[in-house]
């Protein structure tokens, strides 16, 4: 997933971060579901407004806990792009894996850095939540809106990502656990485990209603087929 010219690009901490079009939709969608019923318009508005900054802010502090462990851990610059389907922090050299525990370990944080950025900006957001004062304005309940919004949108995109379905942190984190265990298939291992569980969430997506996560999760379980045919695993 690389920039195009129409997104929305600037620098954030030292990270070249761009924003695609695509993202806008799909954080207006979710926003329009979390205002809930129109009873006056002009407060709808504000809260989809409000609802589609908290997905933005927690979009991009997941990705930039993946692009500091990048800094830091794996001293390696890289690009935030945020797209239609979340984020991603992307390299922009090559960078050394490493080997063995170590390796392993470090690999599977670089995965798990995002979810736990979440995971810290919810409980901030849960924190602000108890200490703002129940006085009954407007402003003060769409405060209140944001800081709810911001951290279930946390919350639940860390444990989304956390399935481990490949290319999701879970995946990631499920390819290099096995592949340490399995040096020679572990990655195809992952990848059955992978499209397995994939194709489980979409049938499940079909049953509760759920069109969204049905394609999402149908989209994936396609990419991994893809990749397991690429590398020769039905022969």
């Amino acid at each position: 997933m690389r920039p195009t010219p129409n997104d929305f690009s600037f620098n954030l901490f030292g990270f070249p971060t761009s924003i695609q079009p695509f993202f806008w939709l799909i954080a207006a969608i979710f926003s329009v579901f979390a205002a809930g019923l129109i009873d006056n318009m002009q407060i709808w508005l504000a809260k989809v407004l409000i609802g589609m900054a908290g997905v933005l802010l927690s979009i991009l502090v997941h990705e930039l806990g993946h692009a500091f462990t990048f800094r830091y851990v794996f001293h390696a610059p890289c690009a935030i792009v945020l797209h239609g389907f979340g984020g991603a922090a992307i390299p922009l050299q090559h960078y050394a894996r490493g080997y063995g525990v170590r390796g392993m370990v470090a690999n599977c944080f670089l995965s798990f850095s995002g979810p736990l950025a979440g995971f810290v900006l919810a409980l901030v957001m849960i924190a602000f939540f108890y200490v703002i004062p129940a006085d009954g304005r407007l402003v003060t309940s769409l405060v209140i809106f944001f800081l709810s919004w911001t951290a279930t949108i946390s919350i639940f995109w860390g444990i989304f990502n956390l399935l481990p379905v490949y290319p999701m942190d879970g995946g990631h984190i499920a390819r290099e656990i096995f592949s340490f265990i399995f040096p020679r298939r572990g990655v195809e291992y992952s990848l059955i485990l992978s499209m397995m569980l994939a194709v489980l969430f979409a049938v499940a997506g079909l049953f509760f209603g759920g069109i969204f996560i049905t394609f999402i999760f149908a989209f994936f379980a396609y990419q991994n087929y893809q990749e397991m045919t690429g590398r020769s695993l039905w022969r």
